[in-house]
């Protein structure tokens, strides 16, 4: 489910803010039509039914005039509300609806005329009507993807890797607040979704082949091999090749390699993982075919968002699994169930991300209660939502946790 990053959107209401009892009086909540994010916004700058430009948290603004009150208000960087590299993160406000519950803007928002008026006429930006598109918009505006840097544990190493096959798909989740009228009008209320815990660490997959006995690890974007052709040495040219070398300048390659067990840091944490499946595919005297395990490396040295309240960033290294995949007839990944995947866990002996509920919902208001009742005494970076047949899973963010980032 592809999300936009910037958008044209609809102001669809708005609602006081009070601190206490008394109304503020410079700023109020705006809903949009075409998203559930919570926005704050100056009092009366839009009216129902106007369009805005919003662009989606976890993404990062240029240093264009358009966000120079972002990134410095009133000229000082140090007022900036952005995260490091002009992450837009949730900025909480102590005020409230009515309810007495601290108020978060998630996400910026800006007027449609100011954008309009910013971007030069190019073709590509406007429609035949002179209206704003949609799809160039993220690279006018020089907005970019904030990535979770790989994390760094002494003495690890990386040895890069290939890219993920066009077959099997990342496993960045998409935030609820986009999949709302999905979540309504696809699955259907009453549903039951299970809530996990999402861990604050670095994404990583365990490719297992059990008939081949081939062994990969993946990072967030790169695969990893369990064995490399390391270079052990060098060997002295033949006649041949320093003939060659005289008369035309070809330089022959006189390394010595060998197949060696890939000292990367993500083989690493990965490698009794892979040794226990061995093992257990070895005691049932059959292989267990062929399949991916979807997990979160934490602990020490895998600092995730480098949020200063990451629960698991001080605890050993290991993987709390959050899923498994099969593949269909055409070779291509897909996520099994919730049964699939528990039948792995208790099989292979691994720990899951733990469940904060399992239960059937009746309203997008009940979701988002059980989840912000949770996070009150839980401070975890967000829960993942999922039906019980994987087909459908989102995010739901912590944005008191997103604020701290």
């Amino acid at each position: 489910m592809e999300q936009q990053i910037v958008q044209i959107v609809t102001i669809k209401n708005k609602t006081p803010l009070f601190k206490g009892e008394e109304q503020a009086n410079a700023i109020e909540k705006i809903e949009l039509e075409e998203n559930g994010f919570s926005l704050v916004a100056q009092k009366d700058l839009y009216k129902i039914g106007d369009k805005a430009v919003y662009i989606q948290p976890d993404y990062c603004l240029s240093d264009i005039p358009l966000f120079e009150s972002f990134i410095r208000p009133g000229g000082d960087p140090k007022k900036s509300k952005l995260g490091s590299n002009n992450r837009i993160r949730a900025v909480k406000f102590n005020l409230h609806t009515g309810d007495n519950e601290p108020v978060y803007s998630v996400g910026i928002l800006l007027p449609y005329h100011e954008v309009y008026d910013l971007l030069p006429y190019d073709g590509f930006s406007y429609n035949k009507e002179g209206s704003l598109e949609e799809t160039n918009l993220v690279e006018l505006l020089g907005i970019t993807k904030w990535e979770e840097p790989e994390p760094t544990i002494p003495g690890g190493k990386q040895s890069g890797g290939r890219n993920f096959p066009e077959n099997v798909y990342k496993t960045d989740e998409t935030n609820i607040n986009n999949l709302w009228n999905h979540l309504e009008n696809k699955i259907g209320y009453p549903c039951v979704l299970i809530g996990s815990v999402k861990v604050d660490g670095s994404s990583i997959s365990i490719f297992c082949d059990e008939v081949s006995d081939e062994y990969a690890v993946g990072s967030r974007n790169l695969i990893k091999p369990e064995k490399i052709n390391k270079t052990v040495g060098y060997r002295q040219p033949t006649l041949w090749e320093r003939l060659k070398k005289f008369f035309t300048g070809y330089m022959p390659d006189l390394r010595i390699r060998e197949l060696v067990e890939n000292d990367d840091k993500f083989i690493q944490l990965a490698k009794p993982y892979i040794e226990a499946i061995r093992s257990k595919s070895a005691s049932l005297g059959m292989p267990m075919s062929k399949f991916i395990l979807r997990g979160e490396a934490y602990g020490a040295g895998w600092k995730g968002s480098g949020n200063k309240n990451n629960p698991h960033s001080k605890l050993e290294p290991g993987i709390l699994f959050f899923g498994v995949d099969g593949y269909d007839q055409n070779n291509v990944a897909y996520k099994l169930d919730d049964d699939w995947f528990r039948s792995y866990m208790d099989f292979l002996g691994f720990e899951s991300t733990p469940v904060v509920f399992d239960k059937i919902f009746y309203s997008r208001e009940e979701i988002e209660k059980e989840c912000k009742e949770y996070f009150k005494n839980n401070m975890v970076e967000g829960i993942v939502l999922r039906t019980p047949d994987s087909k459908f899973s989102a995010k739901f963010m912590n944005d008191e946790y997103d604020s701290k980032k």
